[in-house]
């Protein structure tokens, strides 16, 4: 989702709607795959894209402002290997699955306030 520059707010709630939706068709796709013999599960490494939504938020210019890229998709450290070597845990991408659904749904109600707030201060700037 793109939102007018300098409006950190409403960006980085439309990263984070991003974020939920790529990590729901991770899963997704690790579902998909649950029988299919030496499939490693996988998942998004959150790690470096949270360091750079930080730094970009932090970001005194606009102009210091870029594109952030999305987090890697990486293998799921598992703790269990099935007999064909599947490491896809259904009870861990489900519960990961409804995760990110309630996360999308609570990031989607906070950017439909914000564009609310905004909406409200355009008309009463008028």
């Amino acid at each position: 989702m793109t939102f007018p520059v300098g409006d950190n707010i409403t960006s980085l709630l439309g990263n984070f709607l991003d974020v939920q939706s790529r990590r729901a068709e991770v899963v997704a796709s690790n579902l998909a795959n649950a029988d299919t013999p030496g499939y490693v599960a996988r998942e998004l490494d959150f790690n470096d894209f949270l360091r750079e939504a930080a730094e970009q938020s932090l970001a005194p210019n606009q102009n210091e402002r870029k594109q952030l890229s999305q987090p890697r998709i990486v293998e799921q450290q598992s703790m269990t290997i099935g007999i064909d070597g599947n490491t896809v845990d259904a009870g861990r991408e489900m519960s990961t699955l409804a995760e990110a659904g309630t996360k999308y749904l609570e990031g989607s109600q906070l950017l439909q306030m914000r564009l609310k707030s905004l909406r409200l201060a355009i008309r009463e700037g008028k």
